[in-house]
């Protein structure tokens, strides 16, 4: 339903059936688009601003971004996202440049945004206008800045159009003297006797004396409603007789004549149509019906529009419409005076209306116009923790302002709202006092106090939450759970999701998991709906620890429908939708699809980028490196390597600390320096890194790789054992994921010894474990020893489709994979005991030292080695070895 409304304040308002060019006017208005950064249409209601601009911007050659203002655009964050979707509207692929990508997300940085946007205007081909009809509605002086900031730095094809009732608190002066502005005003906008003779005549379908015109002038002083107004009530007498009453030149008359010339002549079911809708901004067939309690909303609003009633169509499909602003101020008059004790009533329908389409800020303002309390308090207790979760902090200001000091009183519970923004402002002792007071109001109210004591209950269980107080948390939760209602749609998810995050960063994994299935459990929740990423997010990585790729794939692809989905935007970290991204690359890039990964990982480093996010600018700098490594473009994955070194030694993120060691070895062994490698974890090893410390399963299957690569006797028992190690935690705990990984590495250190029979069973239980979830890139990043190993795998016919699935990833090296390949002799054991120790990088007089022989026999070997594998140099020696699947 949101999305219906904002799209009727993007479009261009049609042309009045009957209305009379005014060419001397939308002339001016093409000039200034040229030339000027900035139009200024400034006039009282009804002198045809909105007319004026929307019938130049039906007719200019420049690309129109139409936005109509209301009192929800007071707001700077909300300004810019409705720019930005009328700018969408004309340039769809605006959404995913920088300034769409910024205003997606929660707490835009306003500098980043504006330069953004000013940034992505510039690169456009041709002009662009922003038209921001009834700018007055704007207050806030954030907003203004805004605009000011954007005029002083537009580029030469950016022009911004304002119709306003009041001249703006923008820097006109220094406009003006610039010559970078056009105004115009109520004198320009007044009819000449020749247009107004052109209009009524169109009006009333025949030719009008000008002098007759200029009676007409005269009266109402070139005020172009007046002029409709006058034409209205011609048609309605039937005819344009030069004596025919005339109306007022004085506007603050105009109710009597509307009221005696014009509603008094309609039947009497159009005029309580009129009388009654009038309290609407905007008017859509259910909402009349609901407000009039009457069938038919349909067919009235097009019959009013036939009949040139001052309704206006806001969308093409005839499904929203308004009446014109002087016209629905008369009308409310009228209803007051006509039947004021209706008038609450009609509010009141018209707030449940809107609150049962999910609109709670007209859902509110109706609500306070019907006096209705209860209303107010259903609506804020659904929809309060969305807006103030969702960083829409000043919306929760308005609420909290707008509702009567009667209404604290007699419902506590409305307290909790300013308890929450002091919360969010960093207030904490002050929520806690707020909370306090709040709870002793309740308290006073002895029986009935459950459900609205279950509420504060609430409260205090997300402040234990924040603070990681489980313990509180638990007992706060506890209670609330048990009082509040059953179909509760705020509270009760918003407890069970904010105990699962506590759960989650204490390590209480199934606990978690349970809170937040629960909380997914309540539908149709907005609170759920902004939980959503973060909830489905953390079940994924439950699921992958587990190695169930499957179904992390399933809840990441949730997230993913979480963060895109229209009610969220705005509304969510910026990082935290690069995470989803990343995170669902990741998970692609493990089944080989490398292009749907990159264009994930590519959009979430977009996110974190913008949104600055250090964990995860890590994470999609560590994933694309890797991506990019295993496409063999070295350089690209030196380059996100690189980018991620300094956040990795600034930042305390182990998990991703060891995901970037890995990658930085995986790196050296693509460019074939392998003494870096071994040096690395020596290193490691030397520093007792691992001994008496819990299990860091990444970083040890990090230094087991590196163990395998070196290859000797020693260094493959020391592989053996931390795997072993590594596997019995792994496997108590129910974690196939790294069990899989394990194993398989495990499977290379036993082929490395010459024990292939037991390798080839290794391997052939990690395939059992990882077909069903569809793994491939943990075995195709294990390079050359893995395919020989799967090569013998499948002559054996073990696991063949799958088998071939995974030999099928290894791109350029599969040719090395093709067959056999054979030497022109055999390599002696010596040999390949040199071969080995070479590829670790170490020099003559270290292996001689190692293998208890002198230099002099060393180079001997070596030049033995050089000639058997066509090697001119230690590097090629070493490269060609490793095709072979020489080396383990």
């Amino acid at each position: 339903m949101y999305a219906s409304l904002l799209a009727t304040k993007l479009r261009i308002p049609d042309h009045p059936a009957r209305l009379a060019p005014r060419p001397r006017l939308t002339q001016l208005l093409e000039q200034a688009a040229r030339r000027q950064r900035l139009t200024v249409v400034s006039a009282p209601a009804g002198y045809g601003k909105t007319t004026l601009l929307a019938d130049w911007a039906h007719t200019t050659h420049n690309p129109v971004a139409w936005l109509s203002l209301s009192d929800t655009d007071d707001e700077r964050d909300r300004l810019l996202r409705s720019l930005l979707a009328a700018w969408e509207r004309i340039q769809p692929e605006v959404a995913g440049e920088p300034p769409g990508v910024l205003l997606s997300a929660q707490g835009p940085n306003p500098e980043a945004v504006l330069s953004a946007f000013l940034n992505s205007a510039a690169q456009l081909p041709a002009g662009l206008v922003f038209v921001l009809d009834d700018y007055h509605v704007i207050q806030d002086p954030a907003v203004h800045e805004a605009l000011a900031f954007l005029l002083d730095n537009a580029p030469p094809r950016l022009h911004f159009a304002l119709g306003t009732r009041v001249e703006p608190p923008l820097p006109l002066a220094r406009y003006r003297a610039r010559g970078q502005a056009l105004e115009l005003g109520a004198e320009d906008l007044r009819f000449s006797p020749d247009e107004a003779a052109r209009f009524l005549s169109q009006a009333l379908g025949g030719a009008l004396p000008t002098q007759a015109a200029q009676r007409w002038l005269d009266q109402l002083e070139g005020w172009a409603a007046g002029l409709q107004l006058a034409a209205l009530s011609l048609r309605q007498r039937g005819g344009a007789s030069p004596g025919a009453a005339r109306p007022s030149g004085q506007q603050r008359y105009i109710a009597d004549y509307l009221s005696q010339d014009v509603l008094d002549r309609l039947p009497a079911e159009v005029q309580d149509f009129l009388l009654r809708t009038s309290i609407l901004e905007s008017l859509s067939a259910s909402l009349c019906e609901a407000v009039t309690a009457a069938a038919g909303g349909q067919a009235m609003l097009e019959r009013l529009e036939r009949q040139n009633l001052f309704v206006q169509a806001l969308d093409d499909e005839r499904i929203w419409f308004r009446y014109h602003p002087v016209f629905a101020g008369f009308l409310r008059g009228e209803l007051n005076r006509r039947h004021a004790a209706e008038v609450a009533e009609l509010h009141r329908r018209a707030a449940a209306w809107y609150l049962r389409h999910d609109l709670p800020e007209p859902a509110l303002d109706h609500a306070v116009a019907g006096e209705s309390a209860e209303l107010a308090v259903d609506i804020i207790d659904r929809h309060f923790n969305v807006k103030l979760n969702g960083g829409e902090f000043k919306v929760v200001r308005r609420w909290i302002d707008a509702l009567p000091a009667a209404w604290y009183a007699a419902y506590p519970t409305l307290g909790l709202m300013q308890a929450g923004l002091l919360a969010f402002s960093g207030d904490v002792e002050g929520c806690l006092r707020q909370i306090d007071v709040v709870e002793q109001q309740v308290a006073a109210k002895g029986a009935a106090a459950g459900w609205p004591m279950a509420r504060v209950m609430a409260v205090r269980c997300f402040i234990a939450c924040a603070t990681n107080d489980v313990p509180a948390a638990e007992s706060y939760a506890g209670r609330a759970l048990r009082d509040l209602p059953a179909d509760d749609t705020s509270s009760r998810p918003g407890v069970y999701g904010a105990l699962g995050d506590a759960y989650r960063r204490n390590g209480r994994w199934a606990e978690a998991r349970e809170c937040y299935l629960k909380a997914l459990g309540v539908t149709h929740s907005p609170t759920v709906r902004l939980y959503a990423p973060t909830i489905f997010g953390a079940l994924a990585d439950l699921e992958l620890m587990q190695g169930r790729l499957q179904a992390a794939s399933g809840y990441w692809r949730k997230a993913l429908a979480a963060v895109r989905d229209p009610e969220n935007f705005g509304r969510l970290d910026l990082p935290l939708i690069g995470w989803v991204y990343i995170r669902m690359g990741e998970l692609l890039y493990e089944w080989n699809q490398l292009a749907e990964a990159w264009d994930h990982l590519s959009r979430g480093l977009q996110h974190a980028e913008l949104g600055g996010d250090v964990r995860a600018l890590i994470a999609g700098r560590v994933c694309a490196s890797r991506l990019r490594l295993a496409e063999g473009d070295i350089a690209s994955a030196g380059a996100y390597l690189e980018q991620a070194r300094p956040l990795v030694e600034k930042a305390h993120f182990p998990y991703w600390a060891a995901r970037f060691d890995r990658l930085q070895l995986e790196f050296w062994l693509a460019q074939n320096r392998l003494r870096a490698a071994v040096d690395w974890s020596d290193r490691q090893l030397e520093a007792g890194a691992f001994e008496g410390q819990p299990v860091n399963e990444t970083a040890e299957l990090a230094v087991v790789r590196a163990l395998i690569v070196k290859s000797d006797t020693p260094a493959l028992q020391r592989a053996l054992a931390l795997v072993e190690r590594l596997l019995a935690v792994v496997e108590a705990e129910g974690r196939a994921g790294m069990a899989i990984e394990a194993l398989a590495l495990q499977a290379l250190a036993r082929q490395a010894r010459g024990e292939r029979a037991q390798a080839l069973v290794l391997l052939e239980r990690t395939l059992r474990l990882a077909e069903p979830e569809g793994y491939v890139r943990l075995f195709a990043d294990l390079g050359l020893p893995m395919g020989r190993l799967l090569q013998s795998a499948r002559s054996r016919d073990v696991r063949p489709n799958y088998v071939a699935t995974l030999l099928a990833a290894f791109g350029p090296e599969a040719a090395a994979l093709a067959g056999p390949s054979r030497l022109p002799e055999p390599l002696t054991a010596r040999e390949r005991d040199v071969l080995r120790l070479l590829a670790a990088g170490l020099t003559n007089r270290e292996i001689a030292g190692r293998l208890v022989i002198s230099p002099e026999t060393v180079k001997k070997h070596r030049a033995n080695l050089y000639g058997k594998l066509g090697a001119s140099n230690r590097t090629q020696v070493v490269a060609r070895a490793r095709e072979l699947s020489l080396l383990g």
